[in-house]
């Protein structure tokens, strides 16, 4: 009986040990299938300028979303909708300025001006409706405030209910708004305004771009806008058809609603300098000195705008078109865990073009996107025993729509989700440093092993952006993890964020300033993640956040915000 228990005993142990070696070999041979020269290929298509920054919604991004579709089938991998297909359809409403109906009207005591729209000023916001708003005006500089307040053009200016004007300009690169990392908030200001309780947020362009709209004969875009349409089940099926291409509005087509005046919000009208003059009352050469002095780092004085009065008149017509996130499956070779899902995902959406330009986006997020191509491929050649999604969100950039709409309607149970990882901006110069997000609200199991990778098999430095807490807490909020942390499941970003910002959002994120072996490195990083939390012995502890036990979209009910600002 001794000799039986001792051949049992050392049975098992061969089979842990051939088990162990399998999993490492499993690693690695996934490893040596990522590689920056695969990484460059794709991303030399996927951010060439013919696909004309990869806008939601394009041609160009339904043109992407078939080259990794067709990359996904090519791997093995499976498609994970229920009607067998690779792509999960968002329905959008789609909006765009009527241009003979729309109009800006200046009143002050010397009477009345119309300005034209396209010609004299344009409009940028995100989320377009009909509106009229009509009030007082403030002028408050570049319109920011940071979090300490050493910079405050909002200080004595009460903005509530009024139209606020600001500059349009960008500060020194080494001005401390920028380089402490808090410089992100400036994108995001008018936004903020708004949130604050002015009406409107009127933008001056800057003195290059004037001078461009001048030589060019150039006049503002009235592009096409869009929203995630949020009716789902009956309520959608009840007011929508699906073609097989698109979703159709049925009849009969409801009108749109009157707005009266003062309803509506815009936070993004843009203005041309004589535009501005008027409004501000100042001369084109004083106009030109305040965007000199701001980009010299200056704080130019903010005032109210007595008796000038703006009246804003914006008609917009509504339609109906789709984009769609690109889902395929790893299938786990567990016969009971393959029920079980580790999520991997990274948007493949930019910001598109603009007056001539195009946002390539190579780094926000071609890098992720092709990262995702190479992971796929290495995990479809050593499948674990959990079953792994990969997803290419779309609108990421329009805020979080792939992913937010994914964990709405999504195709497995959220409660079989273990974790989701992220990979957004994955470019930088700092060839091991990896940025961490989120990774610490959740699961101190997931944290655990994003540390034993870095210190065991693939060593770098983790940066948890401890140094600037303010930033950290910023761009908690600000890709796919996000939505997935929000309903109770475990969630990283992987980034280069704190390392390599330069041209992000800029013309200039094109693949020639891409640092590939950087993306090499963090996808190899992402990969054995995956791989560690899709072989874990259980699905990933919820035990780091108190309120949240269960994963399910009932934690929304959490207060995200309040959890934010207590970690500042």
């Amino acid at each position: 009986m001794n000799k039986i228990k001792i051949f049992s005993i050392c049975l098992v142990m061969c089979a842990g040990l051939f088990s162990c070696n399998k999993t490492i070999q499993q690693e690695k041979t996934g490893l040596f299938s990522i590689t920056a020269a695969e990484l460059k290929h794709h991303l030399d298509f996927l951010a060439a300028d013919e696909f004309k920054g990869r806008d939601t919604p394009s041609a160009e991004l339904k043109i992407a979303s078939k080259y990794i579709s067709n990359l996904s089938k090519k791997y093995g991998l499976l498609p994970v909708m229920s009607d067998n297909s690779y792509f999960q359809p968002i329905p959008l409403e789609t909006s765009i300025v009527s241009e003979g109906e729309t109009s800006i009207i200046l009143k002050s005591k010397a009477g009345k001006e119309e300005f034209k729209f396209k010609m004299d000023f344009g409009v940028e916001d995100k989320n377009l409706s009909s509106g009229n708003i009509k009030g007082n005006m403030v002028f408050l500089g570049l319109g920011h405030q940071t979090l300490d307040k050493s910079w405050d053009d909002l200080k004595n200016i009460n903005i509530e209910g009024k139209i606020v004007v600001i500059l349009d300009a960008n500060l020194l690169e080494n001005h401390v708004l920028r380089s402490d990392g808090t410089g992100m908030h400036l994108r995001a200001r008018a936004e903020k305004l708004v949130e604050m309780g002015a009406k409107a947020v009127v933008k001056i362009i800057d003195n290059e771009r004037e001078t461009f709209f001048q030589k060019s004969g150039f006049k503002f875009e009235n592009s096409v806008k869009s929203i995630v349409i949020q009716q789902t089940g009956a309520d959608f099926a009840s007011a929508y058809n699906w073609d097989g291409s698109s979703w159709k509005k049925k009849e009969p087509v409801q009108k749109e609603p009157v707005q009266k005046e003062g309803s509506g919000s815009f936070n993004n009208i843009q203005i041309r300098h004589e535009m501005a003059t008027a409004i501000l009352g100042v001369s084109g050469k004083e106009l030109n000195e305040m965007f000199v002095r701001v980009k010299r780092g200056e704080q130019i004085s903010s005032r109210n705008l007595k008796g000038m009065i703006l009246d804003i008149k914006i008609k917009v017509k509504k339609g109906v078109e789709t984009t769609r996130n690109i889902l395929a499956l790893v299938e786990g070779t567990d016969p009971e865990l393959k029920n079980e899902y580790v999520i991997v995902g990274a948007h493949y959406d930019h910001i598109g073009t603009t007056e001539g330009g195009v946002y390539n986006g190579a780094n926000d997020n071609g890098s992720g996107t092709v990262g995702l191509i190479e992971l796929a491929e290495a995990m479809a050649n050593n499948r674990p025993a959990r079953s792994v999604i990969i997803a290419w969100f779309t609108g990421e950039e329009k805020g979080l729509w792939g992913s937010e709409y994914f964990v709405s309607n999504p195709p497995v149970p959220l409660e079989k989700i273990s974790a989701y990882i992220n990979l957004d901006v994955i470019s930088g110069d700092e060839l091991n440093k990896i940025t961490v997000t989120g990774s610490e609200v959740l699961s101190s199991e997931l944290d655990n092993l994003i540390n034993e990778i870095s210190e065991d098999k693939l060593k770098g430095s983790l940066d948890y952006m401890k140094d600037t807490p303010s930033l950290s807490n910023f761009f908690f909020t600000r890709s796919d993890h996000f939505s997935f942390i929000m309903r109770g499941i475990p969630s990283v970003w992987f980034g280069a964020h704190s390392d390599h910002l330069d041209h992000i959002h800029q013309v200039s994120d094109v693949t020639e300033t891409i640092y590939f072996d950087k993306i090499e490195h963090i996808t190899k990083f992402s990969y054995l993640l995956a791989l560690e939390v899709a072989n874990y012995k259980t699905m990933l502890a919820l035990d780091r956040t108190p309120e949240i036990t269960k994963r399910g979209p009932h934690n929304l009910q959490y207060n995200w915000k309040e959890a934010i600002e207590t970690k500042e």
